[in-house]
């Protein structure tokens, strides 16, 4: 697993692979998740460049 150092929190590596209309898919360490927006409504209006600065700062909590 990769980790990233930012503002003394260890963060796990977190890449965009796709937005669509129904949600995101995301590269979390070495699985591909899809986050629909229905579970994850906070990403639906959010600008692209917010969205691909996800972080995921605890195992299985993207924001």
């Amino acid at each position: 697993m990769m980790n990233s150092k930012t503002h003394g929190k260890t963060l796990r590596m977190v890449e965009i692979t796709h937005i669509s209309a129904n949600g995101i898919w995301i590269l979390a360490g070495e699985k591909e998740l899809f986050l629909y927006y229905d579970d994850f409504p906070w990403f639906n209006e959010a600008p692209v460049g917010k969205i691909l600065n996800i972080e995921e700062p605890f195992p299985g909590h993207f924001y």
